[in-house]
């Protein structure tokens, strides 16, 4: 467990009073990397054949596109990645410039990565079977033990996340769920925050948020979440995200031994 960067130091346990919990999905359920690298990978590799572009002459162009988008060589999360921002004009600028360096169509290329990320719905399904999702289970478990209203919101799409939950035997205990698909405004919008709090009657004050981005922190701070947890298992990008958050966890494995969320006595 990573040290704790503290802003709130002056509270009671009785005013926590936590009721709710919205979770991130990609980068905070699991690990980014573990999953997505192989995924994102494997999309890239298929977009540049369907362009006719040559694998050797064009390893350097699939390799920086893969950094692009935010993992390294050697399969690691970069904190700079476009999957982790949610800021158009920096995604926009950086993914021209990325075209022009390599002689790329940047709106063909787009649609055709769009797609294969669509279509890797089955790999992704493949990969989750090899992971071990039982530390998770046992935190929703103890959620839903003391009371708690869980709440899903991811950027990804309606199929991929419950193909996710699924495979991690988490659905069942999800009482909310935002996707890319649904009817409100994407994160870091506080909308989809709002509607969960809406439905169960919660106070913002009542609702904690996890996520591994700025973004997600950005959502928890326009929400007005009453706890702002950040894991470093996505972006890892400790420095940014410690402006934010109330703690830091290296996942979310710590979050059982958490007394906010779970007040001892």
């Amino acid at each position: 467990m990573l040290p704790k960067f503290r802003k709130i130091q002056n509270m009671t346990q009785n005013e926590y009073n936590l009721k709710g919990i919205v979770f991130d999905k990609d980068g905070t359920l699991f690990d980014y990397a573990h999953v997505w690298a192989e995924v994102l990978s494997e999309a890239i590799t298929t977009a540049f054949a369907e362009m006719g572009k040559d694998k050797r002459k064009h390893q350097r162009a699939q390799q920086a596109m893969l950094r692009l988008m935010g993992i390294d060589d050697e399969g690691n999360t970069l904190a700079k990645g476009l999957v982790f921002t949610h800021k158009k004009r920096v995604i926009i600028k950086r993914y021209l410039l990325y075209c022009l360096r390599y002689r790329i169509k940047p709106i063909k290329a787009f649609r055709v990565y769009l797609q294969n990320i669509k279509n890797s719905e089955a790999l992704v399904g493949e990969r989750l079977k090899d992971l071990d999702f039982s530390m998770q289970q046992r935190l929703f478990e103890k959620l839903k033990e003391n009371g708690y209203r869980i709440a899903i919101i991811t950027s990804d799409t309606e199929s991929s996340s419950k193909t996710f939950l699924s495979q991690m035997g988490l659905d069942h205990m999800v009482d909310f769920l935002s996707t890319r698909d649904s009817k409100y405004h994407k994160k870091p919008h506080p909308q989809a925050f709002e509607a969960f709090c809406s439905r169960f009657s919660l106070d913002s004050e009542e609702v904690a948020m996890v996520g591994d981005t700025e973004t997600d922190m950005c959502m928890a701070k326009k929400a007005k979440a009453g706890y702002t947890i950040a894991v470093l298992s996505g972006s890892n990008d400790k420095r940014v995200l410690k402006r934010y958050a109330d703690v830091i966890y290296s996942d979310i494995s710590s979050l059982s031994e958490d007394t906010r969320l779970f007040p001892v006595g």
